[in-house]
């Protein structure tokens, strides 16, 4: 495209939808394995100083990549993903009224 212009098709962005919730789905199981690992960690060491920051670390780190995963890919409407589809949406909706607006009537 001329003039350093953008063109992206409704397929690609709904090819990356589909990445960010893949990308989602895997981080949802490499992060319920670590917390469950430090978790554990904190309860075996819960006699020690460093039991409850272990625990604390777990809890809220766990929380926020649970968060991460949410906002990158799944079913809630502000996520990448879905943002994404919408875009893809919003893109063919405007592309189907602009070519009507040229049809012979």
């Amino acid at each position: 495209m001329p003039n350093g212009a953008i063109s992206v098709s409704p397929e690609e962005l709904r090819a990356a939808a589909g990445a960010a919730d893949a990308i989602s789905q895997d981080l949802q199981e490499a992060i319920a394995t670590a917390r469950r690992d430090i978790e554990a960690a904190g309860t075996a060491m819960k006699s020690w100083l460093i039991g409850p920051d272990m625990e604390r670390v777990a809890n809220d780190w766990g929380t926020a990549l649970d968060e991460l995963s949410k906002q990158i890919g799944g079913a809630d409407p502000e996520s990448a993903a879905s943002r994404l589809r919408r875009t893809a949406d919003g893109h063919e909706y405007n592309e189907d009224l602009t070519a009507q607006s040229f049809r012979v009537r």
